[in-house]
């Protein structure tokens, strides 16, 4: 199938993720990428935060709270189920795929500028580029219904709410590198 009809029909579909919907801040970069000729966006994440717990596999984990925006303190503030609950920062992430090799190694040149950690991800099928930031933050916060962290909260709300901020304003630095 040429590839103009396969990014036609995919982006005619309908969003299967998660969530349920595109992340509103990641919209501007993927209305850029996919009024281009060469590529067509699969995935997005903006970056979110997110408390869980379970062993980390994705059918063994439970979502307590998320955001795809910034937090503040009330973020914390729910029932804590016994076990191990987590605080997780998930950076920007974006799948795309590329008509060919050529535009792939484009694309690729254009978001090592600002995304280290960008690669092709698969190229049998379809050639498909994954940009990925870097930002992360991992730890327990609670264990057995007890707080864990013994820091200053508000310190820890400005920290996630940096990694979010620079994660979206990397997206805008890539979209303006992609006009």
């Amino acid at each position: 199938m040429p590839f103009a009809n396969e990014k036609k029909m995919y982006l005619a579909k309908q969003d299967k993720s998660k969530k349920g919907d595109i992340d509103e801040k990641v919209i501007p970069l993927l209305k850029t990428i996919n009024a281009t000729e060469n590529y067509y966006t699969t995935s997005s994440c903006s970056g979110r935060v997110y408390l869980w717990t379970g062993t980390g596999k994705k059918n063994e984990t439970q979502w307590i709270k998320v955001s795809h925006d910034v937090i503040d303190e009330s973020f914390f503030d729910f029932q804590s189920p016994s076990g191990l609950v987590w605080l997780r920062v998930e950076a920007f992430i974006l799948h795309v795929a590329c008509q060919d090799m050529k535009a792939a190694n484009l694309l690729l040149e254009t978001a090592h500028k600002i995304y280290k950690k960008s690669c092709i991800l698969s190229a049998s099928n379809k050639i498909i580029v994954e940009i990925r930031g870097s930002e992360l933050v991992e730890m327990p916060l609670y264990k057995d219904e007890k707080l864990v962290y013994c820091g200053e909260l508000n310190w820890l709300v400005q920290l996630v709410n940096e990694k979010l901020q620079k994660m979206w304003e990397g997206m805008e630095k890539f979209r303006q590198k992609m006009i």
